[in-house]
């Protein structure tokens, strides 16, 4: 995550016990709004719902809890962004916000190897044409999306993430998109959800749980666990491709992956591209196979 200081002004709306808390960052240099007209403070809640904005009072976000909320601040605001900015349905139109708005967050830090994911991505897809693929990270659904645009007019893809406020800004973004009927999003991990992930594929499929592709993008300390697990339970077999991506991108953790040394030591995986990105970093497409 881009680093900022602890002591600049955070502001948040803090909700009544009966409501969950509504978190809203501001920049140092905004000064923080009052809650809201009295007409609003003098209207009872209507339909038992209690309204944050009367009940709330505000408070400075502490050292503690402000780099929260600046972390789920951004992702609301790309979902206000990209609905205020684009018509719903255009796919297209939905990924150039979606770049613009991280390319303006980071002030362009990382465009270039991402440019390079994003091509390799959806020459992949075509290349291969998946009939069925899984995201392991959705974030906010940009990949998703970009998997979705690149698949045969059958093919499905099933997202799993860890965040459930991601999740649902991701959910809420592909539907705007339009990709609501190609991308299912499930939330939780590889670990905790499998039953429900095969659940989700064999249904794509009309049987197998077999993936065609899938796309590590979650946390990179997991990459080779999830996919011994996935392995494991079948999800991945023969002619699977799996890409992964260990750069550090500007608001990642800088956990490292040992993707690329275990797929390269590992007789089912035949490594078919590697891209090197930054420093020991890269991009890595390989394929799994039976080995005899």
């Amino acid at each position: 995550m881009a680093t900022f200081s602890a002591k600049a002004s955070r502001w948040c709306l803090q909700a009544s016990r009966r409501a969950p808390a509504v978190v809203t960052p501001a920049t140092s240099h905004v000064a923080p709004r009052s809650l809201a007209p009295a007409s609003l403070l003098a209207a009872p809640p209507r339909r038992g719902i209690v309204n944050a904005e009367s009940t709330g009072a505000v408070v400075r976000v502490d050292e503690q809890n402000y780099k929260t909320a600046f972390m789920y601040g951004r992702e609301r605001q790309l979902l206000v962004h990209v609905i205020s900015s684009v018509k719903e349905g255009d796919l297209e139109g939905v990924l150039c916000a979606m770049d613009e708005f991280w390319a303006h967050q980071f002030g362009m830090k990382g465009t270039q190897t991402w440019t390079i994911r994003k091509d390799m991505l959806d020459s992949t897809i075509r290349e291969k044409q998946p009939s069925i693929c899984l995201e392991l990270g959705t974030y906010c659904g940009y990949s998703a999306l970009r998997i979705a645009k690149n698949l045969p007019a059958n093919g499905r893809l099933v997202s799993v993430e860890v965040d459930p406020l991601f999740s649902a800004i991701a959910t809420k973004i592909i539907e705007y998109a339009g990709m609501a009927h190609k991308v299912k999003v499930v939330t939780g991990t590889v670990e905790t959800r499998m039953a429900r992930l095969k659940a989700c594929l064999a249904q794509a499929t009309g049987g197998s749980a077999r993936c065609d592709f899938i796309l590590c993008d979650h946390s990179k300390d997991r990459f080779v666990p999830d996919l011994d697990l996935l392995e494991q339970a079948g999800v991945v077999g023969e002619g699977t491709i799996v890409m992964g991506d260990t750069t550090i991108y500007p608001g990642d953790a800088t956990a490292a992956s040992d993707l690329l040394s275990h797929v390269a030591t590992n007789s089912h995986y035949v490594v078919k591209e590697h891209r090197g990105t930054e420093q020991a970093y890269g991009i890595t497409v390989c394929e799994w196979h039976y080995m005899v």
